[in-house]
C-alpha cells in the first residue's frame, strides 16, 4: 500500500475534489500557466473559476493541515455544496 504524501497534493486536486472545478479547467488553467509563468491559484482567479478568498481557505485551513498532519483530514471537513449533494445521493442509494 502507497504512503500519504499531502506535499505531492496540489491545489487543483483539493478544488476537483471539492466539486470547484473540472479536469477541463484544470487542463485550460495548468495549460495557461505554462505559456504565462503565472501562478496557478492566479489563474484560476483571473478566469473567475474560484475567488481568491477560496483559494486562501484551502490553502491555510486544510492544505497547510494535511500537510502538517502527514495524513488526509477526515471526510466532511470540507464542506461544499457539491460535496454534500454528491453525500446524499451516496446515502440514498444505499
Amino acid at each position: 500500500m502507497l504512503s500519504y504524501n499531502p506535499s505531492a497534493k496540489r491545489l487543483g486536486s483539493y478544488l476537483l475534489d471539492a466539486g470547484l472545478l473540472t479536469e477541463a479547467q484544470i487542463d485550460v488553467a495548468l495549460n495557461d500557466q505554462e505559456a504565462t509563468g503565472l501562478r496557478f491559484g492566479d489563474i484560476l482567479v483571473e478566469r473567475g473559476w474560484v475567488t481568491r478568498k477560496t483559494i486562501e481557505y484551502l490553502s491555510y485551513k486544510v492544505i497547510e493541515l494535511e500537510r502538517q498532519l502527514g495524513e488526509p483530514l477526515e471526510p466532511g471537513i470540507l464542506q461544499s455544496s457539491y460535496s454534500i449533494r454528491k453525500r446524499k445521493k451516496q446515502q440514498e442509494t444505499l
